[in-house]
C-alpha cells in the first residue's frame, strides 16, 4: 500500500547486513525522493556509519535503527528498534548473541548444501568475500549462480525454506529480552511486518509483546509487493492499523528496501505520514 504523501521510510537496509548500498548512498536516494527521514534498520547489527541515535545528513533525518529476530510462542518475529544508541552495552550484548545464532545456523546450512549439491563451499570464505552478514538470500543467489536452481524462489522451495531439504532452524532470543535491549538503548520497539509472521495467532502474539512493553507496530508495509507463501499471516495494512488502535500502539512503516539487485529496490514506495513520524520521534526523544 503506497503512502506517497508521507515523509519517512522507516524500514531500510544497507550493506551492513543484506542491503546492496551504504548509508551515504541511501541518504542520497532519500534526498532525491524528497523523503524528510529514513531509518536504517539492518538485521542484527547497527551500521558503523551510525554513531548516535539520529543525525541529519544533506537535509535528511537519519534514524539509527535495527531489526532483530526474536521468538514469541515458538514463532519467529522481528522487532524493529528506532532511535537506539549503538554504544549501549545491553543492546550490543543482544546483537552479539543473535549474530552467533546466525553464524551457527549458517555453518550448519552450508554443511547441508555441500552434502546435497556437491558444491565446494566454505562458510568463512563466503563471509570474507561478502564482507557483511550472510543470510539465506545470499545462499539463494549463490545456488542460482552455480546453476543448481533456476531462480531464487526455487532455491528456497528446494533447499532454504522451512520445507527445503537443507533448512536449519535458527535459535532465537525471547522477544521480551529484545524489547528490553532496544528500550535500554533509548529506542522505540516496533513489531515488524505482522503480515509476514508464519502463524495465524497474530493477536495472541501481539498480546504477548504488549505485555512485555512493545511500543509500536509496523502498519504501512508493501505486502502486495512481497508475495510469499500461504503460511504467512492474513494481516494487511488495515488489520495492522486496527491492532495498533486496539492496543494503543504507535504506527510505524516502511518499504523494507534492500537496494539495487536485491529484488527489493523500493525506497520511498511506502511512507509514514508526518503525524505518526512526529509521534515516534516524540516518544523516543
Amino acid at each position: 500500500m503506497d503512502t506517497p504523501t508521507g515523509v519517512a521510510d522507516l524500514h531500510t537496509h544497507t550493506m551492513a547486513s543484506d542491503g546492496t548500498v551504504g548509508v551515504a548512498q541511501r541518504v542520497s536516494q532519500a534526498r532525491n525522493l524528497d523523503l524528510a527521514a529514513i531509518a536504517i534498520t539492518d538485521h542484527d547489527v547497527v551500521s558503523d556509519d551510525l554513531t548516535g541515535r539520529w543525525t541529519h545528513r544533506d537535509g535528511v533525518e537519519v534514524v539509527t535503527g535495527v531489526e532483530i529476530r526474536a521468538d514469541v510462542l515458538d514463532t519467529k518475529v522481528e522487532i524493529l528498534g528506532y532511535y537506539v544508541d549503538p554504544a549501549t552495552a545491553s543492546l550490543g550484548d543482544v546483537l552479539e548473541r543473535v549474530r552467533v545464532y546466525r553464524h551457527d545456523r549458517n555453518e550448519a546450512l552450508v554443511e547441508n548444501l555441500v552434502e546435497q549439491t556437491g558444491l565446494d563451499l566454505a562458510y568463512e570464505e563466503m563471509v570474507a568475500d561478502a564482507g557483511r552478514i550472510v543470510s539465506r538470500p545470499y545462499f539463494a543467489q549463490l545456488l542460482v549462480d552455480r546453476g543448481v536452481v533456476g531462480s531464487i524462489g526455487a532455491a528456497f522451495d528446494e533447499y532454504l525454506g522451512p520445507a527445503g531439504t537443507a533448512y536449519v532452524e535458527m535459535n532465537r532470543l525471547d522477544a521480551g529480552a529484545v524489547i528490553d535491549a532496544i528500550q535500554d538503548a533509548g529506542g522505540v520497539a516496533s513489531l515488524a511486518h505482522p503480515g509476514r509472521i508464519r502463524s495465524d495467532a497474530v493477536p495472541e502474539t501481539l498480546d504477548y509483546l504488549v505485555e512485555r512493553g512493545l511500543d509500536a507496530i509496523e502498519v504501512w508495509y508493501p505486502y502486495d509487493a512481497s508475495g510469499g507463501p500461504d503460511a504467512y499471516a492474513d494481516v494487511d495494512v488495515e488489520d495492522a492499523a486496527a491492532l495498533a488502535d486496539e492496543h494503543g500502539l504507535l504506527r510505524t512503516g516502511g518499504s523494507d528496501c534492500h537496494g539495487p539487485g536485491s529484488g527489493k529496490e523500493r525506497l520511498g514506495q511506502v511512507r509514514v505520514p508526518e503525524e505518526w513520524f512526529d509521534r515516534l520521534r516524540t516518544r523516543a526523544l
